[in-house]
């Protein structure tokens, strides 16, 4: 079992801290995970969608500023929602 130190929260008592059971990729590319709390044993399940890889140029870094330029990943993002 993997544990996961930075996941999202247990619903039931918000402990940080979940065991990854079982890993599913979905046919669009996601992951879905069942996760347990080890603290109060409550299940659920969390998904990870797909990501978008930015052809060369598409996100510039400035200083600390991240800008991303929105007409390069438009193919891409639309492939993500058809």
């Amino acid at each position: 079992m993997a544990v996961n130190r930075m996941g999202p929260p247990c619903p039931e008592c918000g402990c940080l801290v979940t065991d990854v059971t079982r890993t599913n990729r979905s046919s669009e590319g996601h992951f879905l995970r069942r996760r347990d709390c080890p603290s109060c044993g409550a299940r659920f399940h969390t998904i990870q969608h797909a990501e978008i890889v930015a052809p060369e140029g598409a996100v510039t870094w400035q200083s600390r500023r991240i800008s991303i330029h929105w007409r390069a990943l438009r193919s891409q993002l639309i492939q993500l929602i058809a």
